[in-house]
Order: structure tokens, then C-alpha cells, then sequence
């Protein structure tokens, strides 16, 4: 049974290899603090997530199970307040609404980054936190939520912006000084920071590895927004026009009831949540590639959600149910592929076999940028250098913020030291001169 847990279900991804991004989430998180700030403001996305794993490590450890547990604490956070805004937002019991968290829990883009020791499942928390304070009109909350939440990813500034324009049409004025008061007051603690990007000059505007967007995949974007999709990443998955079929029909069919003043206003909420700032991003890709599914993991919350107040408009349950049963049935069909496709190399298992043959004075060569980070955190007590590589040809997506400039060699060591050379595809050769 737990063998089965360990490698049939998500929880795979709880137990496998880093990568090289969460790799570079303990190398940074490791740092001292202000180092950690610097190098984040050199970077592409600011300090608190690696502030908060700092924190983190110092409690529970740095194994892979350690690190990933704290995505796995904001997935389940996320969870909680889905809870309250079906609950006290669009009223349903407590029953019903635990019922509808299924579509959460089984959603493949959530619990692939619940166990993930980067900062979405944060993202995916502080995002439906500011639209709960937007719903409940809860400000100081959103206030500070909204500070936080600059600090942990740029892109939930598109969050902040749409949730702003929302306020100031769809309010009277006194409302509007509520919420925009304590705003400006809490957002003042960001100019520092922004001083610090100026001087920091991090690299935004630089070069990026995504994909630019496709016509082709605009008739399948309501299914990549839900399940996180990425088709040059790893897989085709045929059945995703299915899943934009029953979400759009669902959509279109329950926003013909939403006929009250409020339920019009959460439906233009939702909409904008779910889908007016995803579709944003994906045009703005057409020109500069910015769109992806994990940096809009808090849209497949806002669809899901979204999803399940149209559901409650189908009047006849049996259809509801049969519409509630295709997209369980979709989602976990998909989970279960991403499951068994969508794994991480075994790199841990390179350097393990490694580990039990080097020397003291050995080193390690890696032949892939990708894989320096990965080696520095199974080989915390080895030197580890980049081969036949150069500073300036590597690109900054790599974590090149943390790559020191005397971290290459393009010549083997004299014998008896041994260079063990990391090849692209996880294998591996001792050699020297």
C-alpha cells in the first residue's frame, strides 16, 4: 500500500528527485538574510517564499520531504478559505461545501505544486485570500494580504491591479476610501524594496525560455487554466477539448442566472479571476512570452470555484451531477496521467551512486546548467563546477544569480583527484589526466 501511495498517486511527487528550481529554493533560502535579499532582488521573483523556507529549514530540516512540506501547508491553507467562500460567500452548507473542495483537492495543477518546494501553492493561497477580503469586504486583511503577496510573485500584482479597477467601478465612493485607505498605507512598506529592484536591476525584460502563444491552443485555454497544462513540457493530452467543452457550456449556461445585483458581481469576479487575466496574459504572449499555467495557479481556484457556483444554477440534479461526475472523472483521468508522465529525472539516484565512490579531494563536472543546482543539494560537501561552460553564455533563467563566476572548469583534474562528469541524461564517468 504505501509502495502503491509512493509512486501511483500524487503523493509521487512528494518522495521524488529535485529539480533544478527547488534545488535553487534551498540554495537561496540557505543564504543569510540579507544575501537573500539582494540575490532575490537580482532575480526574477522577490524574497518571502525563500524568507519563509528559511524559516522553515531551521525547524523541520532540508530533505526533500522537509522543503516540499511547506507547499503542502499553503495547499491545504488554500483549501480552507475555498471552504469559506463557499460557505459564508455564496452560502452553501458545510456538507455541500466540503463536498465541492473534491474538485480541489483532485485539481492536477494544485497538488502537482502542493508538493513543490517553490512559491505557488503560496501564490494560489495569497490569491484567494484577496479575493475573500474583496468578497467580505474584509480591507485591512486585504490590505496586508496584498503586501504580502507583492513580496512572494510579480504576477499577483495583476491580481492586486484587477481587484483595484473591480473596487473603483462597483463601489460607492465612502467604500472606496475603506479599501483604498489602509491599501496605500500598507503598500508604502513596498517602495523600499522597489529602490532596492531599481539598484538591483533583476531581468525582467530579459530573454525568457516560454513558449510564445498559439491560436491553435486558444480553443483549449479554459482546460489549461483548470489543470496547469504545458504541452511542450512533457506530454499531449487528448481529452483537454472535452474539458473546455463542459467548462464553457457550464459557464455560459449559469451566468444566464445569475440575475441579482450580487450574484452578478461575484460572477464578474469570478470571471475575472478565472479567466479575464489569464486570456490577458496569453495575448500579451502572442508578443512577449509571459503566459504560464503555474504563474496563473491562482486562475484554476477562481475557475473552479467559478465552475461550482454554475453548477448550483442546473436546476435538474441529475444533470448537475452528471456534469459534476464528467469533470471528477476528467480531472482525475489527467492527474493520474501527469502521475505516471510527468516525472522529475532521477537525479538523485546519479548522485547517491556518486556519493558512495568519491573521494575527499574529488570533484564533480556538470555538463547541463540545469542540473549545478541539483548537484549542489545532493552534494552539499563536494565541489561541484560547470564544464566546458562560461558565465556569460549561460542564460539567468538557470539560477545564474547563484552560480559563482569561479564555478567552471574546462579541463580535467591531474590524477589522483577524479572529475565526476554529470551527463544531461542522468549517467555518469570518472575521468582524469
Amino acid at each position: 500500500m504505501i509502495q502503491f501511495l509512493f509512486t501511483k498517486t500524487p503523493l509521487a511527487f512528494f518522495v521524488s528527485s529535485f529539480w533544478r528550481d527547488e534545488a535553487f529554493s534551498y540554495l537561496m533560502a540557505r543564504l543569510p538574510l540579507h544575501q537573500l535579499l539582494w540575490s532575490t532582488a537580482q532575480d526574477a521573483n522577490p524574497p518571502a517564499y525563500y524568507v519563509l523556507l528559511k524559516i522553515w529549514m531551521s525547524i523541520f530540516g532540508t530533505s526533500e520531504v522537509a522543503l516540499r512540506s511547506l507547499s503542502f501547508v499553503f495547499f491545504w491553507a488554500t483549501l480552507y478559505v475555498v471552504f469559506l467562500i463557499l460557505n459564508e460567500i455564496f452560502k452553501y452548507s458545510e456538507k455541500k461545501s466540503l463536498l465541492y473542495l473534491l474538485l480541489f483537492i483532485i485539481n492536477p495543477l494544485l497538488h502537482y505544486y502542493a508538493f513543490e518546494a517553490r512559491m505557488y501553492s503560496l501564490m494560489a493561497f495569497l490569491a484567494t485570500l484577496l479575493f475573500y477580503a474583496v468578497m467580505k469586504k474584509k480591507y485591512r486583511l486585504y490590505a496586508y494580504t496584498a503586501l504580502v503577496a507583492l513580496f512572494t510573485h510579480y504576477f499577483l500584482l495583476i491580481v492586486i491591479i484587477f481587484q483595484v479597477i473591480f473596487i473603483f467601478f462597483t463601489t460607492h465612493k465612502k467604500e472606496r476610501i475603506h479599501f483604498f485607505l489602509p491599501l496605500l498605507k500598507a503598500t508604502v512598506w513596498y517602495i523600499p524594496w522597489i529602490i532596492v529592484l531599481f539598484i538591483a536591476k533583476p531581468p525582467l525584460g530579459q530573454s525568457f525560455w516560454i513558449a510564445p502563444s498559439t491560436w491553435k491552443d486558444l480553443i483549449i485555454l479554459p482546460a489549461i487554466i483548470l489543470t496547469g497544462y504545458e504541452r511542450d513540457a512533457w506530454i499531449v493530452v487528448s481529452f483537454l477539448s472535452y474539458i473546455s467543452l463542459i467548462v464553457c457550456s457550464t459557464i455560459i449556461f449559469g451566468s444566464l442566472k445569475n440575475t441579482t445585483h450580487q450574484k452578478k458581481l461575484h460572477f464578474l469576479l469570478l470571471i475575472g479571476w478565472a479567466f479575464a487575466i489569464p486570456l490577458l496574459c496569453y495575448i500579451i504572449s502572442f508578443f512577449k512570452p509571459v503566459f504560464l499555467p503555474r504563474y496563473l495557479i491562482f486562475s484554476s481556484v477562481g475557475m473552479t470555484l467559478l465552475l461550482i457556483t454554475n453548477l448550483e444554477s442546473i436546476e435538474n440534479r441529475y444533470l448537475r451531477l452528471a456534469v459534476m461526475g464528467m469533470l471528477v472523472f476528467f480531472l482525475l483521468s489527467y492527474s493520474q496521467i501527469q502521475v505516471l508522465m510527468r516525472t522529475k529525472a532521477p537525479l538523485k539516484n546519479t548522485f547517491a551512486a556518486i556519493r558512495s565512490e568519491i573521494g575527499v579531494n574529488d570533484v564533480v563536472y556538470i555538463t547541463h546548467e540545469y542540473d549545478f543546482h541539483v548537484a549542489e543539494y545532493y552534494l552539499p560537501t563536494h565541489k561541484v563546477y560547470l564544464y566546458k561552460k562560461t558565465y556569460a553564455e549561460l542564460p539567468w533563467f538557470v539560477g545564474k544569480v547563484l552560480i559563482d563566476k569561479g564555478a567552471f572548469r574546462d579541463t580535467l583534474p591531474v590524477y589522483p583527484i577524479r572529475a565526476f562528469i554529470v551527463d544531461n541524461n542522468g549517467s555518469y564517468s570518472v575521468m582524469a589526466r
